[in-house]
C-alpha cells in the first residue's frame, strides 16, 4: 500500500483521481546541480552513473528512489509504506532536502507499528534525499519504541516536527549523516556492509505475524527441500517452529524435524527432507526466535487454513475464522437457540478447515467436521481440543453429487454412518431425532465470466476459471450471477440435502441484498431468526471494508426476510450500531435516473485523470463527444462500494466504462448525483447500501446547492489546458466548469467559454453557497494574480486562461511553500454547505433511514 492514494476521490478538498509529486524548491535542485558540476570539474574522471549525478537528473520522488536503488544494486526490495523496504534495510525517501531527524520520526513510525503487529523489523534504517543520507542500527531506536513519554502520531504522514524534537536527542546521538556530494562511496559503503552483515534482531512468531513468516520460511526454507508438495509446507513448517533447535516444543505433529548435528532434517510420511542449501535456513533463525510462546501454539495450529499456498487460498477462497469473532458467534447462537443448544443441537461443518468454528464447542460428540484437505484432517486430529468429533475428508461441492444433482452417500462412501442417520431421521421428521444444525465459514470465492475475458483480463483470471465448475452447480440452471458464488453453491445444497436444518453462516452480504442475486432470493426463502454484522478487518486476508455477515436461518420455515435486522460489530467485536438490509429496493436505482446521452461521431479526447489522457489501448471508452456535451462524469455502480472511488467531473470523455457526458439538460440531475454520492461517506456497514431515486420532490435551491457543491469538490477535475497527446495528435481542453467572469478573478485572457455562468445567471443561492462561491472567488483570484515559476507551471499545464478548480487548487498548494495561501475559510465554508446537504440525501428518499 502506498502512502499516497493513487485515488483520493473521496476528500472533499483535496482528492482527485491521480496524485501528483509533490512540489521541489528550485533551490534544491540548483545546489544538487552546483555540487555535481564543481565534482565534475574537479576531478579527472566521474561515473556517469554516479549516485550524484543520478540524483542531479532525477525529477520525480520515485526517481530519487531509483537513483538509490540502482546505485546500493537493491535487487529484492519492495517499494510501499516504507519508501524502499528490503530484509536488511528500511529507507524512508524525500524528494525536496528535508531534516534527517524528521524523516527518522516517520520511518520510527513504520517500525514501531509493524513491531506491535508481531512482523520483522530490519537491522538498520535509512534516510535519503536529493542531498544527504542518514543510517543507524535499529537496535538504537529500540528504547525510543517503548519510551511511554513519546506522543506517536497515528500515522507516518502525520510525523513532523513535533515528533522530530522528541526524538532528536536520542537519534541524532547514533545516526551517521552523509553528504552525497562528498560521502557517496563511504554511503553506499556503510549500506552493502549492513545488507551483507544481515544483523537482524530477532523477532517472535505470534498470531498476527504467522502468515508472514510462513511465507518467508517457504522462500528461504521450505524451496530448499526439494520436491516437496506445496500443501505440505505448512505441516513441515509446524515442525520447524514447534521445535526450540534441540528438542521438539510439540509432539504428534503430521511432520517431524531431527538434526544431524547440527543439520536439519524433516521426516513427513515416510519420506525424508534435506536442504539443498542451509544458508536460507540459517539466515530465517537469525530473523525469529522459537519456539513460539506456549500460550500461542495450539493457536497457530489451528490456523492452518490461512497458510495455503497463495493461489490456492484466493482459488477456495479460504481464510482464517479469528477466535475472538467465533466468540461472538457461539454467544449468538446461544442468544437464538437457547442455552443448551449444543446439547439438542447436531453439528456439521463441511467447510472446517483446522476446525476454528469448533474451537468453542464443549459437546464435541455432537459435532461433526469435515473438510476438502486431507492435511486439515490430519493437523483437526492431532489437536487434542476435537477430541470427540467426527472429522473426515470431503468435498462437499463434487462428492455424492449425482448426475442428476441427486445426493447418493454410496458414492463415495465417506460421509459417516451415524450423519447419514441423522440426516435421515431429521428429514422423516422422527421422533427423537436432533436438529442440524450447519455451521460455517464457506469460502468466498466467485468464478468470473471467463468467456467475456481475454490474455489482459484481471490478475485472478486464470486462478479462478472453472472454479465454481463443480458437480452441484450442474443443477443450478436460473439463479444467474449468483450460482458463481462458492459460498451460494454451498447454500444450494444444504437446503436440498438438508431443508429442515438450521443454517448459521459467515459470509458477505450479497444473498440478502445484491441486485444481481435477485434471482436467487425468489428461491431463498428461508426464516431469519437473527445475526450481527462484522468489519472484514477482522478477518486475515480480506481486503477492503465491508461487512461480514453470522446470520442464523431456519430452512423449515418459509417466510423470506423482507428486512434482515443485525448488530453491527467493529473489529475487536464490541457492538457499535444496528445494521439493517433489505432483500428489495423500495424504488427505482439511481443510476437509472438519468438519460445518458448518446455518442456521436466527433472525435473526443477519453481521459483518465485531470489532465492525462489514456494510456490503454483496448476498450478505450469516451472517445467521441455527445451533441451539447460540456464533459462527462464518472459515475459507476449504483452503491458505497463504487461512489467514492468511481465519481469524478471531466472536461473531456472518461477512458473506461461508467461514464456519461454531461450536458445542458442533464447538468442538474449530474450534480444531484455527483453530491449525493459523495456527500455520505463510504463506511464498511454501507458498503452494499444502494442509492435510489427521490422520493420527494427537489427543491431549486436544493439543485443549485448541489451545483455549487460540485464545482468545488475535490474531484471535479474540469480544465483548460493544451498540448495534451493521444492517438498521434495534439488535444486541448475546454473548460466549460468557470463559476465566474474573467473581470471578478483578474483574469489575463478571455475564457473560452462562459457556460457556467449564463447557466447560474437565473439561479438563487443560498447563504451557505453564496459563502462558498464568495471564497471560491478569494482563491480563484489569487491564482490569476501569481506568476508560477515553470515548474508549476508545467505540471499543471497553466498555458491557458480558463484553467479550472483541480488547476486552481493544486497550484496553490504546490506555490505555498513559496507563499502561503490560506485555504481555511473556503474550507469552512464548503463544509458548511456539505453539512447542510448532508441530512438532505436521507430526506429527499436518496437513501433509506
Amino acid at each position: 500500500m502506498s502512502k499516497q492514494s493513487n485515488n483520493a476521490a473521496g476528500d472533499e478538498t483535496k482528492g482527485s483521481l491521480s496524485k501528483t509529486s509533490p512540489d521541489l524548491p528550485e533551490r534544491a535542485g540548483r545546489k544538487v546541480a552546483q555540487a555535481f558540476y564543481s565534482q565534475q570539474h574537479g576531478s579527472e574522471k566521474r561515473a556517469s552513473a554516479s549516485l550524484l549525478n543520478r540524483l542531479a537528473h532525477a525529477r520525480t520522488e520515485e526517481d530519487v528512489k531509483d537513483a538509490y536503488i540502482a546505485v546500493l544494486g537493491l535487487t529484492s526490495y519492495f517499494k510501499g509504506l516504507v519508501d524502499i523496504q528490503t530484509e536488511e534495510v528500511w529507507f524512508e525517501a524525500k524528494d525536496a532536502p528535508t531534516p534527517a531527524i524528521i524523516m527518522f520520526g516517520q520511518l520510527l513510525v513504520y517500525v514501531r507499528a509493524a513491531r506491535k503487529r508481531g512482523e520483522a523489523i530490519p537491522a538498520f534504517l535509512a534516510v535519503i534525499d536529493r542531498e544527504k543520507a542518514a543510517i543507524m542500527p535499529t537496535e538504537k531506536a529500540l528504547p525510543l519504541l517503548e519510551d511511554k513519554a513519546i506522543i506517536w502520531p497515528k500515522s507516518g504522514s502525520q510525523a513532523g516536527k513535533e515528533l522530530a524534537a522528541q526524538v532528536a536527542p536520542y537519534v541524532q546521538a547514533h545516526i551517521v549523516e552523509y553528504t552525497i556530494a562528498h560521502d557517496e562511496a563511504a554511503f553506499i559503503k556503510a549500506v552493502q556492509d549492513a545488507i551483507r552483515e544481515r544483523r537482524i534482531i530477532r523477532t517472535p512468531i505470534t498470531p498476527d505475524n504467522l502468515r508472514q513468516v510462513f511465507d518467508r520460511w517457504v522462500d528461504m526454507v521450505g524451496n530448499e527441500l526439494g520436491k516437496v508438495n506445496p500443501a505440505d509446507y505448512a505441516v513441515l513448517f509446524f515442525a520447524d517452529i514447534m521445535h526450540d533447535g534441540k528438542n521438539e516444543a510439540m509432539t504428534k505433529l503430521p511432520a517431524r524435524l531431527l538434526f544431524t548435528g547440527d543439520k536439519p532434517v524433516f521426516l513427513l510420511d515416510g519420506n525424508t527432507y534435506e536442504l539443498a542449501s542451509e544458508r536460507g535456513y540459517r539466515n530465517f533463525w537469525a530473523i525469529y526466535h522459537r519456539p513460539p510462546d506456549q500460550k500461542h501454539r495450539h493457536y497457530l495450529l489451528e490456523r492452518r487454513d490461512s497458510l495455503l499456498p497463495v493461489d490456492e487460498q484466493k482459488f477456495k477462497g479460504a481464510f482464517y475464522t479469528p477466535l475472538h469473532i467465533v466468540d461472538k458467534a457461539y454467544d449468538q447462537l446461544v442468544s437464538t437457540l437457547g442455552p443448551d443448544w449444543q446439547e439438542r443441537y447436531l453439528v456439521w461443518d463441511m467447510c472446517a478447515g483446522v476446525g476454528n468454528l469448533e474451537a468453542k464447542h464443549s459437546n464435541l460428540r455432537n459435532v461433526y467436521m469435515s473438510t476438502l484437505d486431507q492435511a486439515d484432517v490430519t493437523i483437526m486430529k492431532s489437536n487434542p481440543a476435537f477430541a470427540g468429533a467426527e472429522i473426515f475428508q470431503y468435498d462437499y461441492l463434487n462428492d455424492d453429487v449425482t448426475d442428476f444433482g441427486e445426493i447418493d452417500y454410496s458414492l463415495s462412501g465417506k460421509v459417516p454412518m451415524a450423519l447419514r442417520q441423522a440426516i435421515a431421521d431429521a428429514r422423516e421428521g422422527k421422533k427423537g431425532a436432533k436438529t442440524i444444525l450447519v455451521l460455517i465459514n464457506p469460502p468466498y470465492a466467485e468464478a468470473m465470466n471467463v468467456e467475456n475475458l481475454n490474455s489482459s483480463g484481471g490478475d485472478n483470471a486464470e486462478m479462478k476459471k472453472g472454479v465454481a465448475n463443480t458437480r452441484i452447480s450442474y443443477g443450478m440452471e436460473g439463479l444467474g450471477y449468483a450460482s458463481r458464488e462458492l459460498f451460494v453453491q454451498f447454500v444450494h445444497r444444504i437446503s436440498a440435502e438438508l431443508p429442515t436444518a438450521t443454517l448459521a453462516m459467515f459470509s458477505t452480504l450479497k444473498y440478502v441484498n445484491a441486485p444481481n442475486f435477485a434471482e436467487f432470493r425468489k428461491r431463498w426463502t428461508a426464516k431469519y431468526l437473527d445475526g450481527f454484522v462484522v468489519h472484514s478487518k477482522a478477518f486475515d486476508g480480506l481486503k477492503g471494508n465491508f461487512p461480514i455477515g453470522f446470520l442464523v436461518w431456519d430452512l423449515a420455515v418459509n417466510e423470506p426476510a423482507i428486512e434482515t435486522q443485525t448488530i453491527a460489530l467493529d473489529r475487536a467485536g464490541e457492538a457499535v450500531s444496528e445494521k439493517t438490509f433489505f432483500r428489495e429496493l423500495p424504488r427505482t436505482p439511481l443510476a437509472e435516473w438519468i438519460v445518458r446521452p448518446r455518442s456521436n461521431s466527433t472525435p473526443a479526447l477519453p481521459l483518465k485523470n485531470a489532465l492525462t489522457p489514456a494510456t490503454g489501448t483496448k476498450d478505450v471508452r469516451g472517445d467521441q463527444w455527445a451533441n451539447g456535451a460540456i464533459g462527462s462524469m464518472i459515475a459507476k455502480g449504483n452503491d458505497f462500494q463504487n461512489s467514492g472511488q468511481q465519481t469524478a467531473l471531466l472536461s473531456s470523455g472518461y477512458c473506461s466504462a461508467g461514464a456519461f457526458f454531461v450536458t445542458e439538460e442533464n447538468l442538474w440531475k449530474a450534480a444531484t448525483v455527483f453530491a449525493v454520492r459523495m456527500l455520505i461517506p463510504h463506511t464498511w456497514q454501507n458498503h452494499n447500501d444502494q442509492f435510489l431515486q427521490p422520493s420527494e420532490p427537489l427543491t431549486e435551491e436544493f439543485k443549485s446547492d448541489c451545483l455549487v457543491w460540485m464545482l468545488f469538490a475535490g474531484i471535479n477535475l474540469t480544465a483548460g489546458a493544451d498540448g495534451l497527446h493521444w492517438n498521434d495528435r495534439d488535444w486541448s481542453l475546454t473548460n466549460h466548469f468557470i463559476p465566474f467572469t474573467e473581470a471578478e478573478v483578474g483574469a489575463k485572457g478571455r475564457f473560452e467559454s462562459d457556460f457556467m455562468v449564463r447557466h447560474m445567471a437565473g439561479m438563487d443561492f443560498s447563504a451557505e453557497a453564496q459563502a462558498v462561491l464568495a471564497e471560491g472567488r478569494k482563491l480563484w483570484a489569487r491564482f490569476h494574480s501569481i506568476q508560477f515559476p515553470r515548474k508549476i507551471r508545467d505540471e499543471y499545464k497553466l498555458g491557458r486562461p480558463d484553467a479550472g478548480w483541480y488547476q486552481v487548487r493544486r497550484s496553490l498548494e504546490a506555490y505555498s511553500d513559496t507563499e502561503f495561501t490560506d485555504f481555511e475559510p473556503f474550507k469552512a465554508a464548503y463544509k458548511a454547505l456539505g453539512d447542510k446537504l448532508r441530512p438532505m440525501v436521507y430526506d429527499l428518499g436518496f437513501l433509506p433511514r
